[in-house]
């Protein structure tokens, strides 16, 4: 009886091994299988420098986007759009701005979700640009939040060519287009006289972050989802970036610092750093011709916002 119950359990043990070899051999199976899924959507170069597939843009000549995905310093999605009016000098460029919601009052415009500024004004890609403060609800007297139609002071120079929306304020630099077709971006909009009727459009942000190829800002620990817009080649080469963020694991954002590095490593001179945070946003237009959302930003959904600039499908 007792080597009847000694074979017994030298069967059960037997059992149990080849039961364990066998969830160690499904579970090695399902790591590789991970493994194979993931490298097929990640190439990872020596750099560290991760691509993912992004559609097909209908953009105009010379315009050209770029996406990256970094490991390091922490994980970030970067999207960038480069415009080359040297080689395209008829790429259009426009700003959307809401009506003015309250005439004499003090609003100087009413939120709009960003994905009707662009179909209302015929972007082919848009970008947000001017940091706002909202206004207290006229009926409640508090304020609203981030909805649309809410109303807003807009800081900073803004101009669509024909409706002067904010004049220009110290400590917000500028960045405009002149009749020559030359961007300009400075602080100097706040400072000096500038004809009104030789300015095409004009937007701003907060303050510069790159001039002459030289660093504005320091390092900082502080991390937010950032939009910037950069210009070199005398002004006929314009950068918009953005940089995801508020996403751990995804996209955790960069300080200013490291968006004046990622400018100058787009070839930019002068860089301002504009509206950030759950107001950073791209889109653009597939080759179908729907509207996208190429960024993720960081909201559930995108924030409304007062002002964007863009890419008409034809020229304003």
């Amino acid at each position: 009886m007792l080597t009847t119950d000694v074979e017994q359990i030298k069967a059960d043990v037997g059992r149990s091994r080849l039961r364990a070899d066998c969830l160690r051999m499904m579970f090695r199976a399902a790591v590789f299988r991970a493994a194979v899924f993931w490298a097929a959507f990640h190439t990872v170069s020596i750099a560290g420098l991760v691509r993912g597939d992004q559609p097909t843009w209908r953009l105009p000549s010379g315009a050209v986007y770029s996406f990256e995905e970094r490991s390091s310093p922490r994980p970030l999605r970067i999207h960038r759009l480069v415009l080359d009016l040297s080689t395209n000098p008829s790429i259009p460029l426009g700003v959307s701005v809401p009506p003015d919601p309250d005439g004499e009052g003090p609003a100087e415009v009413a939120l709009r979700a960003p994905d009707r500024h662009a179909r209302d004004a015929g972007f082919l890609a848009a970008i947000n640009t001017n940091a706002w403060v909202m206004l207290p609800d006229p009926a409640t007297g508090k304020p609203p939040g981030y909805v649309v139609g809410g109303h807003a002071d807009v800081k900073g120079w803004t101009s669509t060519g024909i409706r002067l929306v904010s004049p220009p304020e110290q400590g917000y630099w500028s960045v405009w287009q002149e009749g020559s077709g030359r961007i300009r971006l400075d602080e100097s909009a706040a400072k000096e006289t500038i004809s009104r009727t030789e300015v095409r459009w004009a937007i701003s942000g907060f303050r510069g972050i790159l001039q002459h190829g030289k660093k504005l800002v320091e390092p900082s620990s502080v991390l937010h989802p950032r939009t910037a817009l950069g210009i070199s080649h005398a002004g006929m080469r314009m950068v918009w970036l953005i940089v995801d963020g508020r996403q751990p694991t995804v996209s955790e954002g960069v300080s200013e610092e490291e968006l004046a590095e990622l400018m100058l490593e787009s070839g930019c001179d002068d860089a301002i750093n504009l509206d950030g945070g759950g107001s950073s946003i791209l889109l653009m237009t597939d080759e179908e011709g729907q509207l996208r959302t190429a960024n993720r930003p960081s909201g559930r959904t995108p924030r409304p916002v007062p002002v964007m600039l863009g890419i008409p499908a034809s020229k304003p």
